[in-house]
């Protein structure tokens, strides 16, 4: 019974090669219009033909034409063909007004993505784009920024879009009234600003240090990452950031780096299944990315 099932439908790579060249009365360009050679496009022929036990083609001096059966033939699966292909344009075209749901860490969302967003807008004034924050997994996600090695999962992707070096800052204010600051040690005479998604970040930077300044200093405990950095700039103590989300602030004198020779390199990263590139919007936002960061 199964065995028989399995011989009620044909190969099914043959059916568009038989359609084009019907449709065409031609192998050559049939062959051109699917980009494969003549002679693949013969071979799924004959392939067809062998299944079904009947000449679908009547082969003359360099001419070839339907027989009356493969002109039925055709005409079905022609007409199958150009359903498939009007519910599948149907499809994408929906998924195409579907909003794109794009992880990122929401710092970065704030001080790098929301900065350029606009000239994506500009360029592409229909795309929808919705962020979520927070996210540890690509359930639900067309692509996630996050900070880390690059990932090589299977059927993902995965772009370096901008460096995420650790780096120490505070404000200059602080720095003039704090104890003296000339090596990470003396951070255990300093207040030290963290929040609890972030406290991996200090440790990451303190290294073996870590244990005993966490025990001798002051932390100042903030409730959602990000905060940290406003309570720098204004001069409560010491905040752990991403030097790219603090160019700005660096720039105009708001906070100062400390220890530059002491970063910790990272880097954000995008990842995305291959499949998203089928999506012209996701590959619109990819290309917009990767050039604004």
């Amino acid at each position: 019974m199964t065995g028989k099932r399995g011989r009620d439908l044909p190969p099914m790579t043959s059916l568009p090669v038989f359609e084009a060249v019907g449709r065409h009365a031609s192998i050559a360009k049939a062959a051109d219009e699917l980009c494969l050679t003549p002679g693949a496009v013969s071979r799924q022929v004959r392939n067809l033909e062998a299944f079904l036990g009947c000449d679908l083609f009547e082969r003359l001096h360099r001419k070839i034409a339907l027989t009356p059966a493969g002109e039925v033939y055709w005409a079905k699966i022609h007409a199958s063909l150009a359903e498939i292909r009007a519910v599948t344009s149907d499809l994408a075209i929906d998924i195409e007004r579907r909003p794109l749901v794009i992880g990122s860490p929401r710092v970065f969302l704030q001080k790098c993505i929301m900065p350029a967003l606009g000239s994506l807008y500009a360029r592409r004034p229909d795309i929808v784009v919705k962020f979520v924050t927070g996210n540890q997994d690509m359930e639900g996600l067309d692509g996630m920024i996050y900070v880390g090695a690059e990932s090589h999962r299977r059927g993902f992707i995965c772009e370096v879009l901008a460096p995420a070096d650790l780096t120490p800052v505070c404000s200059p204010s602080y720095l003039r009234r704090a104890a003296p600051l000339e090596t990470p040690d003396d951070l255990e005479r300093h207040v030290l600003l963290r929040s609890a998604e972030f406290t991996r970040n200090w440790e990451l930077w303190l290294g073996p240090r870590t244990s005993r300044i966490f025990a001798a200093t002051r932390f100042i405990d903030l409730e959602s990452s990000g905060l940290e950095l406003t309570a720098a700039v204004e001069g409560l103590g010491i905040a752990i950031v991403r030097e790219k989300l603090v160019i700005q602030e660096l720039a105009e004198g708001q906070l100062i780096a400390l220890f530059p020779d002491h970063m910790v390199r990272e880097h954000y990263a995008f990842l995305f299944s291959e499949t998203k590139l089928r999506s012209q919007s996701f590959r619109v936002f990819r290309n917009w990315l990767t050039q604004a960061m």
